[in-house]
């Protein structure tokens, strides 16, 4: 019974904050891990605080990734390369030249 209110909670948890990222209008740029992403960094705060991070280097970013899990994030290493590369690729300082080129 205990599991089954459990994963009922978890649900609501994820709905809830799926349904805030539409309501706050801000979504993380389309790619491989992108729900990862989304799901893991919003466990904790929205997504206007990694967008705002937009630009930061591979290093940069892996250092983000570092003092989340001193703040208690906890994923598995494939995980954490997932989300790095992921956040490298379309947050990171080629993506943010990209954009400012246009």
């Amino acid at each position: 019974m205990s599991n089954v209110r459990l994963s009922f909670g978890v649900l609501g948890a994820t709905v809830s904050m799926l349904g805030a990222a539409v309501a706050q209008g801000i979504e993380l740029p389309a790619g491989p891990d992108r729900e990862v992403v989304s799901r893991e960094c919003q466990a904790c705060h929205d997504l206007s605080m990694v967008v705002a991070a937009t630009g930061l280097t591979r290093e940069g970013w892996s250092g983000v990734i570092d003092e989340m899990t001193s703040y208690g994030l906890s994923v598995t290493p494939d995980q954490r390369t997932r989300i790095l590369e992921y956040l490298s690729t379309y947050l990171g300082s080629a993506a943010a030249a990209s954009k400012a080129s246009r």
